[in-house]
């Protein structure tokens, strides 16, 4: 694809600022309509196409480029910036991430497919399923997993454009093969937002398996690791137990795409036959969309040719050279992708490369602030999962606005969230970018309750980490007062009532260690 670089080449420019110019350009291209900034830099979830200085702690939804990661990949491209590249240099650069993908998450012998977003990974999990038979998805929590994902894990087209340029019907099934995909959809959460056992989803989870068999169906069986709020279910020891209990009947497809797992849990859930799907533009810190799914050596030995559906979808360097059909797919280059993806990497490596002990110091202190903004505006913490302690529920936290304003619901949460992204550098000095509202439970009149979320990111932790214990505690004390401050000022202006809390008449909370 060809980048828009006239005003990446304006003669008035200087060299420094022409490449970055070129570099941001690059950085949007090769994707779907999503990707597409506004004349403001910014794409419809409020990502900017440039490093920003905003408060960013809106990662559970989306994150900007770092300018580490900026500036590593000007110095890596900043001659290359304006063409096209070719597709056996994108080949190269995506074996490159292959390796050191595999070397973090996988086994030596697992198998890596990249893809411009995690909607379009869940094509890879139908590719790794299908054995002839009619399908059936299971899709665990619609709501707390990509929008997206209720066309793309059914095998159809979410938008009526590809990250390929291709023009297609939404909704329309990509392939015949997928024409006859089921989809069905399995609850996280109760009636009041609590998350459901882990044994009762996995429980239902087996029964749909079974009634996939019964029907001449298989069963491609979505769990997740860190959904939109957080939330891991089943846990890995009823997935063993649904792998004991129906083993090749089903494929499993794990929803790990906001990244909050560790590496060793990612190698036993391939050890159990299952598919991984990852992104690099929420935790990890990346500009969006990128994303790569891991798929076991043994998955991918029994996979069928890809679908010629495929090729409207996908190029050939991103799916394994050894997979079968990959050969058919268009040997085109994405460098937008391919840079993205880079981006990705750079921040995934320079997290890992953290101490363990001070990235738990960070989580923990920013649990402690963010628990002395819920208390100071009088909200409520969505139930996460309870005792469990991992990347998902320390470094996410979703608040039910609902609990401080009654009338807050969701469609006033979103309004919210837009005027937060829109107004708070002219409300506060500093624009503030928070994760959207997610649907956890709803209201006595039907409608979802409103939420908001806040949450780190790897390149926020690498740059917390640096801080001494005194300046971490003043700079998250700083961030996330004005977080509530801004939260406050939305709901003034959205719910059009009285929002001040009754703790900050009478003072605030006097904070503190």
């Amino acid at each position: 694809m060809l980048l828009n670089v006239i005003a990446a080449d304006e003669p008035r420019l200087s060299p420094g600022k022409r490449y970055a110019a070129r570099l941001a350009s690059a950085l949007t291209s090769g994707g779907d309509a999503r990707i597409r900034p506004d004349a403001a830099g910014r794409n419809q979830y409020y990502a900017s196409v440039r490093p920003s200085d905003a408060l960013a702690y809106g990662s559970s939804t989306i994150s900007s480029i770092s300018e580490h990661a900026f500036q590593t990949l000007l110095d890596r491209w900043h001659h290359g910036l304006d063409r096209p590249v070719p597709s056996d240099d994108y080949a190269e650069g995506l074996a490159i991430l292959r390796h050191k993908l595999v070397e973090a998450h996988g086994h030596a012998d697992t198998k890596i497919i990249f893809a411009a977003s995690g909607t379009d990974l869940e094509y890879a999990g139908l590719a790794a399923a299908w054995d002839g038979r009619p399908l059936t998805a299971v899709l665990l929590g619609r709501d707390e997993v990509g929008s997206g994902c209720v066309h793309s894990a059914a095998g159809r087209f979410f938008a009526d454009e590809t990250a390929t340029g291709a023009r297609v019907a939404l909704q329309a099934a990509i392939d015949p093969a997928f024409a006859g995909t089921e989809l069905v959809d399995v609850a996280v959460r109760d009636a009041s937002s609590t998350p459901r056992a882990s044994a009762a989803v996995a429980d239902e989870l087996s029964a749909h398996v079974e009634r996939a068999a019964a029907s001449g169906r298989k069963a491609v069986v979505h769990v997740v690791h860190g959904s939109k709020s957080g939330l891991t279910l089943p846990a890995l020891a009823d997935v063993e137990r649904l792998v004991a209990a129906h083993g090749e009947a089903m494929t499993i497809v794990v929803d790990a795409c906001q990244l909050r797992i560790a590496p060793a849990v990612v190698r036993r859930y391939l050890a159990l036959g299952c598919v991984v799907l990852m992104t690099g533009s929420k935790f990890a810190g990346g500009p969006p969309f990128s994303g790569f799914a891991l798929v076991p050596a043994a998955v991918a030995a029994r996979a069928l040719p890809l679908p010629e559906g495929f090729r409207r979808i996908a190029t050939r360097a991103e799916w394994p050279a050894e997979w079968p059909g990959a050969e058919r797919l268009p040997a085109l280059g994405n460098f937008g992708l391919l840079l993205r993806l880079q981006a990705a990497m750079i921040e995934m490596e320079r997290f890992a490369a953290l101490p363990a002990d001070r990235v738990t110091e960070v989580t923990a202190r920013f649990s402690h602030h963010v628990m002395r903004v819920v208390k100071r505006l009088e909200l409520v913490e969505v139930p996460g999962a309870g005792g469990t302690s991992c990347l998902a529920t320390e470094t996410l936290r979703t608040l039910d606005l609902s609990a401080r304003w009654p009338g807050c619901d969701f469609a006033a949460a979103r309004a919210m969230h837009r005027r937060i992204a829109e107004q708070s550098r002219q409300w506060l000095g500093h624009e503030i970018r928070l994760g959207q509202p997610v649907r956890t439970h709803f209201l006595p009149n039907g409608e979802a309750a409103g939420t908001l979320r806040l949450s780190l990111s790897m390149p926020l932790i690498s740059e917390l980490a640096t801080l001494a214990d005194r300046a971490l505690d003043e700079r998250l004390d700083r961030d996330l007062s004005l977080v509530g401050a801004a939260i406050s000022a939305a709901a003034a202006q959205t719910l059009g009532r009285r929002t001040q809390p009754r703790s900050a008449e009478r003072g605030g909370d006097p904070g503190g260690r």
